[in-house]
C-alpha cells in the first residue's frame, strides 16, 4: 500500500508568503500607473489650461441681453456715429456710441451690452475686447459672451489702452501733476505696476512674452525737436529702465513685441530692436505717408501712399526691417489685414488678395462700397453704409 504524501508545511507557508509578496507587487505597481496617469494629465491640463478653462471665464458674468433674434446676413448696422469693428476669436465685436455686440460668424448676435461711455474706444486680441471711455474714467474686458472685469481710474483720464496676447492691459492717463500714467492689470483685471512721466507723451504700449516686461514709446521735445525715445521696464521690483533707444523726428504710430524684437513704425521709419538688449537689428526709413499697416510675429505689412496719385505701394518687411516684398496697391485703400502667407485689401468695392510674394492670387469682385472689414477663418465680414455682410473666400 502506497503511503500518502505528508503535507509540507513549510512549503504552504512559502506559498502564501509568495502570493502575499506578488499581491502587494501588483498593487505598487497600480498605484505607481494611477500616480502617473494623474501626473501627466495634471500636466497636460496645466500645458492647455487656457484652452480647458476659457469658457468658464466670466460664466458667473455672461452678458444675456440681445437686441435681436435674427440670424444671418446682412446684420444691420445699429444708428451710430461711428463704430469700432474688430475680430473676437471665432467672432466679430462692434461697438457704437451706445452698445457693445458681439456677433458669431454665422450672424447670431451673441450679446448686446449698453457701455454708458461718452467716447467709446476699443482694441482686441485673439481672446478678448478691451473697451474704454477715452477722456473718462471706466474701462471694462469681455470674452465673445461675458464680462471679465470692470475697473475705473479716478482722479485721471483715460487717454489709451492697449491689450497683449496674454490679456495684460496697459491704460495710459493724464491728469494731475503728470503727463501721462500708466497703470498695468493681469487677466483678471488685478493691478500690477505703475509707472508715471513729468513730461513725456506715451503714445504706445506692448509687453514681452512672459509680461515681465513693459515697453513704452515716448515723445518728447529737445530744443525744438520731435525725439521719440523706445523704453523696456521691469515690471518687478522698483520698475526700473532696462533699456532706450532714440529716434529723431519720428512720431510713433506702432509698437510690437514678438518674441526678441520689438518693432516700431513710426511716421516716416520702421525699426526692429533687440528685446533684451536695445540694440538695433535694422531700420527702413521712407519719404511717403502711411495709409495702412498690418502686424504679424515674424512681419510687418505696410502700405506707403507714393504720391503717383494712381496707386499705392505695399511692402513686407521682417524682424530686421528687410524688404521682403513690394507690389502696387490700389489707389483707395479702406482696410488692410494679413496673415501668414497672405495679405488682404479693401478698395471700396473689391477685395485684392495677396500672396507672401506679393502676388495676387484673387481679385474678389463686390456688389458695393466697403468702409472696413475683418476675416475670420475662410470669411471676410464687410462693413458696408448700413449692413454687415459675409462673404467666403
Amino acid at each position: 500500500m502506497k503511503v500518502p504524501d505528508i503535507p509540507n508545511e513549510n512549503n504552504d507557508i512559502n506559498d502564501v508568503t509568495l502570493y502575499r509578496k506578488k499581491k502587494k507587487r501588483a498593487k505598487r505597481i497600480r498605484n505607481l500607473i494611477i500616480i502617473g496617469i494623474i501626473a501627466i494629465a495634471a500636466v497636460l491640463v496645466y500645458i492647455y489650461r487656457d484652452v480647458i478653462f476659457e469658457p468658464l471665464r466670466g460664466i458667473a458674468s455672461k452678458v444675456e441681453n440681445t437686441t435681436t433674434s435674427d440670424e444671418g446676413f446682412p446684420v444691420d448696422l445699429p444708428a451710430s456715429s461711428d463704430y469700432r469693428f474688430l475680430p473676437l476669436s471665432d467672432s466679430f465685436v462692434l461697438v457704437t456710441d451706445t452698445y457693445l455686440y458681439n456677433y458669431s460668424v454665422s450672424g447670431k448676435q451673441n450679446f448686446a451690452l449698453q457701455h454708458g461711455y461718452v467716447n467709446p474706444m476699443a482694441v482686441s486680441n485673439s481672446k478678448r475686447v478691451l473697451i474704454y471711455d477715452k477722456g473718462g474714467h471706466d474701462f471694462a474686458l469681455y470674452n465673445k459672451s461675458s464680462e471679465i472685469y470692470k475697473q475705473k481710474i479716478e482722479d485721471e483720464v483715460i487717454v489709451s489702452a492697449f491689450i497683449s496676447d496674454n490679456e495684460h492691459v496697459a491704460v495710459v492717463t493724464t491728469g494731475g501733476r503728470y503727463s501721462n500714467v500708466v497703470y498695468v492689470y493681469d487677466g483678471n483685471g488685478k493691478w500690477l505696476y505703475t509707472h508715471k512721466f513729468i513730461d513725456d507723451s506715451v503714445m504706445q504700449a506692448a509687453f514681452s512674452s512672459d509680461n515681465g516686461s513693459l515697453y513704452l514709446s515716448r515723445v518728447k521735445s529737445d530744443n525744438g525737436d520731435i525725439i521719440t525715445e523706445i523704453a523696456k521696464y521691469s515690471m518687478s521690483g522698483d520698475g526700473e529702465e532696462l533699456w532706450s533707444y532714440r529716434i529723431s523726428d519720428c512720431v510713433p504710430i506702432a509698437l510690437k513685441a514678438s518674441g526678441n524684437t520689438v518693432t516700431v513704425i513710426g511716421d516716416n521709419v520702421l525699426c526692429g530692436l533687440d528685446a533684451d538688449t536695445g540694440e538695433e537689428k535694422g531700420k527702413y526709413t521712407y519719404s511717403g505717408d502711411i495709409v495702412a499697416f498690418a502686424d504679424l510675429p515674424d512681419t510687418a505689412v505696410i502700405i506707403f501712399d507714393d504720391y503717383s496719385g494712381s496707386s499705392n505701394t505695399v511692402t513686407v518687411f521682417d524682424k530686421s526691417c528687410n524688404v521682403l516684398a513690394s507690389a502696387a496697391a490700389p489707389s483707395k485703400v479702406y482696410g488692410l489685414a494679413a496673415e501668414s502667407g497672405n495679405v488682404y485689401v479693401l478698395s471700396g468695392r473689391s477685395v485684392s488678395v495677396y500672396d507672401s510674394k506679393l502676388e495676387i492670387t484673387q481679385d474678389i469682385q463686390l456688389d458695393d462700397d466697403y468702409s472696413a472689414f475683418v476675416k475670420i477663418g475662410s470669411a471676410l465680414f464687410l462693413m458696408g453704409y448700413d449692413t454687415i455682410e459675409y462673404h467666403g473666400i
